[in-house]
C-alpha cells in the first residue's frame, strides 16, 4: 500500500492555522492560546501562606533550635494528662491573667508549640487550632509530609499520658519512671 493513501489528505510543509488575519487561529487575530490583555493575573493561595516577618524564616527557627536554648519551657520531660494539655492552650488564664504557653499532642509526644508560632509558614492562628489537644489529625490534614518530631525536637515537654496514669505515679517527672 503506497504511503500516500495512509494519509488523510495531500501533504503540504505549513501546518493548517486559518487565513491570516482571520478570527481562526494565529496569523494576527485573536486566539483562545494568546496571553490576556487585561492587568494583574490573580493567582489562587490554596495553603494561605502568611507572609512572616524578618528574622522569622525556617533557616531562621532551624538556627535557633541548633542553639541551645530551651524551647520547650520545662526543666525535665513530664507526664502530660489531657485535662493538663487543655490547660496549655496559649490564652489568658482566667484566674491569674498570665498567659498561657501553648501545647499540643502528636504522636503521643507533647510539645510546647509557642516558640515556633512566629515562624509558622500558614500564620499563628493556623497553628493555635491546636493549641492545648492532640494536633496530630490536623497536622496530617495540611501537611502530612513535614516530620513534626524533626522540626520541633527541641520542643518536646514529655508524653501524653491518661488522665489516671500521672496521679497514680506520684511524680509527674518521666525521670521518676527510671
Amino acid at each position: 500500500m503506497p504511503a500516500s493513501t495512509l494519509r488523510g489528505g495531500p501533504a503540504s510543509p505549513l501546518p493548517n492555522r486559518g487565513p491570516p488575519g482571520g478570527g481562526g487561529g494565529g496569523g494576527g487575530g485573536s486566539s483562545s492560546l494568546a496571553l490576556p490583555i487585561s492587568g494583574a493575573v490573580k493567582t489562587p493561595n490554596p495553603r494561605a501562606k502568611v507572609s512572616l516577618t524578618p528574622g522569622h524564616s525556617p533557616l531562621d527557627w532551624a538556627a535557633l533550635v541548633k542553639s541551645g536554648s530551651n524551647l520547650s519551657g520545662v526543666p525535665a520531660l513530664q507526664r502530660v494528662t489531657p485535662t493538663q494539655l487543655k490547660a496549655f492552650n496559649g490564652r489568658k488564664n482566667r484566674q491569674t491573667g498570665e498567659v498561657m504557653p501553648a501545647w499540643s499532642a502528636y504522636q503521643g509526644k507533647v510539645y510546647n508549640i509557642t516558640p515556633y508560632l512566629p515562624y509558622h509558614p500558614g500564620g499563628e492562628g493556623e497553628l493555635r487550632r491546636a493549641a492545648g489537644k492532640d494536633g496530630e489529625k490536623l497536622f496530617n490534614e495540611v501537611h502530612p509530609w513535614v516530620n513534626w518530631d524533626n522540626m520541633l525536637s527541641e520542643c518536646v515537654v514529655g508524653i501524653l499520658v491518661p488522665e489516671h496514669s500521672a496521679v497514680d505515679s506520684g511524680g509527674s517527672s518521666l525521670d521518676d519512671m527510671d
